[in-house]
C-alpha cells in the first residue's frame, strides 16, 4: 500500500526513537528472556520497522536535538523536490513510499503486545520495558511507539498521492489538492503531537 512521509523532523525523530532505544535494546539485549511467541513477535516488528526505514527517502533525516532550529536551513539544502501550494508558498514536502500490509500488522501486534506488558506487574517484558526507559523515567517509549504507528496507518488521499507520485523537481498544487494536503498535514501533526500542546504548537509550526 501507499502512503505518505512528510519531510518532517518530528516524525523522523520519533520514528528512529522505536529502533533506538526500544527495538534495538529488547532485541539485542533482552530477547533471551522473552517467551518464545513474544520474542519472534519483536523480531518480525523490528524487521518491519527496518523495511520501512529503507523505503523513506534518504534525505530526511532530520533527527538531531537542534530538530527546530535546523528545520528551514535543511528544507532548503534538501535533495528532494520542492512543493508549493496555490498561492505560491513553500511547503513541507511529502513522498509517496510503498508499505506492506504485512509490515503495519507485524507493528501492530508488536505494539498490542507492549500495552499489555505495561499493564503487567511482573513479566520478562514489563521488566525489559521498564529497564529500557531508565534513565530517563519521563521517556515514553511504548507511546512514542504507538504515535508513529498511528501515522503511518493514516490513508493516503488518491488524488494527492498521484499528484506526488514520482515528483517532478517543483509541484504546485490547485486548491483541491492543497485541501488534501492540509487535511493530511493536520491529521499527522495530530498523530504524532496532540496531548502535548507546546510540542504540538512547535510541530505545526514547522508547516507554516
Amino acid at each position: 500500500m501507499q502512503i505518505l512521509v512528510p519531510d518532517d523532523p518530528m516524525f523522523m525523530t520519533r520514528f528512529l526513537e522505536v529502533e533506538e532505544p526500544l527495538f534495538h535494546s529488547l532485541y539485542y539485549l533482552h530477547r533471551a528472556k522473552l517467551p518464545e511467541d513474544q520474542a519472534e513477535k519483536v523480531s518480525r516488528a523490528y524487521d518491519a520497522w527496518g523495511d520501512i526505514l529503507r523505503a523513506i527517502p534518504g534525505h530526511l533525516t532530520w533527527h538531531t536535538h537542534k530538530t527546530f532550529e535546523l528545520a528551514e536551513y535543511s528544507r532548503r539544502k534538501s535533495k528532494g523536490y520542492s512543493l508549493y501550494g496555490p498561492k505560491g508558498e513553500q511547503l513541507i514536502s511529502m513522498y509517496v513510499i510503498e508499505v506492506s500490509v504485512e509490515n503495519l500488522s507485524s507493528l501492530t501486534e508488536c505494539l498490542r503486545l507492549f500495552e499489555l506488558a505495561e499493564l503487567e506487574l511482573r513479566s520478562p517484558l514489563a521488566e525489559a520495558l521498564a529497564e529500557i526507559r531508565e534513565p530517563d523515567q519521563d521517556r515514553e517509549l511504548v507511546d512514542n511507539y504507538k504515535r508513529v504507528l498511528t501515522a503511518l496507518q493514516l490513508p493516503a488521499p488518491r488524488a494527492l498521492v498521484a499528484e506526488l507520485l514520482g515528483a517532478a523537481p517543483e509541484v504546485s498544487l490547485n486548491g483541491a489538492l492543497y485541501a488534501e494536503y492540509t487535511d493530511y498535514r493536520d491529521k499527522f501533526c495530530h498523530a504524532l503531537s496532540t496531548g502535548d500542546w507546546w510540542m504540538y504548537t512547535m510541530h505545526r509550526s514547522l508547516y507554516l
